[in-house]
């Protein structure tokens, strides 16, 4: 008989290893029947640089802080394009006055 592989979220792994912190390895991969090497295996993923088991917290603010950073980079972008956009239109406005004013 095979055994069921379950599929645990990067939200749920990360929960794991920050419990893994506070009451121990052993107790954590006990508690949620993991193997050591599938834990791990999601600690070197998820920890790459910091050696803490805070880690977890940090990915989740980098990845809200990117995606704050991306926001306002798109704000920016178009508050720059319609500025371009005025600026066309005025330049374009003062070749017409002054090819109104050459004419006479």
């Amino acid at each position: 008989m095979t055994a069921h592989r379950r599929k645990f979220t990067d939200d749920q792994k990360l929960s794991i290893l920050q419990q893994a912190g506070k009451i121990g390895i052993i107790a954590a991969i006990r508690e949620h029947n993991l193997s050591y090497s599938v834990f791990a295996r999601w600690k070197k993923k998820f920890m790459k640089n910091e050696p803490t088991a805070t880690a977890g917290l940090s990915a989740n603010k980098t990845r809200s802080e990117l995606k704050h950073l991306n926001e306002e980079n798109m704000r920016l972008k178009k508050i720059i394009a319609e500025q371009a956009l005025q600026l066309e239109r005025k330049d374009e406005e003062l070749r017409k006055m002054n090819s109104q004013y050459s004419k006479r």
